[in-house]
């Protein structure tokens, strides 16, 4: 991996920030692009070795991009939430965002490697049945939500990119990422983190009834692959970014409360809207990501493990 620089956007967040802790480890010199500076608490400890640009992704430029070599783009909204608050939200970041970025790079960078964070979310609704053929690039995508649809017109304008300016772009399609940095207190965003905690504290979980099976990740593992799918994977590629195994969120919630020791959970009925954006099951074949010599090291119960000490250590008076 050379050395010119690294940019992440949306840098503060939860996997643009774990991103940055451990190019930074690498003795990287890491660029971040963030529209605000809420999340500053994120790079707690490398703030000194890193250049933080507060900037909408919509305005960057190439004061931005110039002599990067490898760029993340994790920018983006999370949720399928916005189409009840502002459903152009999500076209303004995450398909005019992306596409300013591409711009940018074509004219003052083309060479970059640029790395495209997208989510499962992108596959929606499909006809296959993942628990016995698990989800790989070949799998239908028919998104039930703003958020996932305009990610995938994201992964679309990356891959148009590579093929009409020979530009070098990736995609990784991110499962359910939890751990350290994660929000503890957003239900539309990070649920499976604000279970974490509500355990850790000896709380009750509402859970919802038959809820589906899917593919958790530790965000350790997730960084590791980001790292791994520029150094050695193949442009245009989508590599699915999960651990291949599935679990009932109350298996993992189980867990949760004999690694804490306390806490407990309620079954109800889920809302009509978490309904009808839903997508069942899922779980993901990681064939091509492991071709590259990846594979998850972090077991979940771990994964678990590590987010409740961070949160006790940074928790807050």
């Amino acid at each position: 991996m050379r050395k010119e620089g690294i940019l992440i956007t949306g840098g503060l967040g939860f996997i643009g920030s774990n991103l940055a802790h451990k190019c930074v480890e690498n003795r990287l010199e890491v660029s971040i692009l963030s529209r605000s500076k809420s999340k500053i608490e994120n790079i707690k400890g490398i703030e000194k070795k890193i250049n933080l640009s507060i900037k909408d992704i919509n305005d960057i430029g190439k004061e931005d991009i110039e002599r990067k070599s490898i760029i993340f783009h994790c920018a983006s909204t999370n949720n399928n939430y916005h189409i009840h608050e502002d459903p152009y939200l999500d076209m303004e970041i995450n398909c005019r965002g992306t596409l300013s970025l591409l711009e940018s790079c074509r004219k003052y960078n083309p060479t970059a490697k640029i790395f495209y964070a997208s989510t499962f979310f992108v596959n929606g609704k499909f006809r296959q049945d993942p628990l016995k053929e698990p989800i790989n690039s070949f799998t239908e995508t028919n998104p039930t939500g703003l958020y996932g649809a305009t990610r995938l017109a994201g992964e679309n304008f990356c891959k148009i990119y590579n093929n009409v300016f020979d530009m070098n772009c990736f995609i990784g399609r991110f499962s359910n990422v939890f751990g350290i940095r994660e929000q503890k207190d957003n239900n539309k965003k990070a649920a499976f983190n604000k279970m974490i905690e509500i355990v850790r504290k000896g709380g009750k979980i509402n859970l919802y009834k038959n809820a589906p099976i899917r593919d958790y990740i530790y965000i350790d593992d997730v960084v590791s692959a980001c790292l791994k799918i520029v150094e050695k994977g193949k442009v245009g590629e989508i590599y699915y970014v999960g651990r291949g195994e599935g679990h009932q969120i109350k298996e993992l919630v189980d867990k949760m409360i004999e690694v804490s020791g306390k806490g407990s959970y309620e079954l109800i009925d889920p809302p009509k809207f978490h309904k009808q954006v839903g997508m069942g099951n899922f779980i993901c074949d990681i064939f091509n990501l492991k071709s590259l010599g990846w594979y998850p090291r972090v077991s979940i119960e771990e994964g678990i493990r590590k987010t409740m000490e961070w949160y006790k250590k940074n928790e807050r008076d």
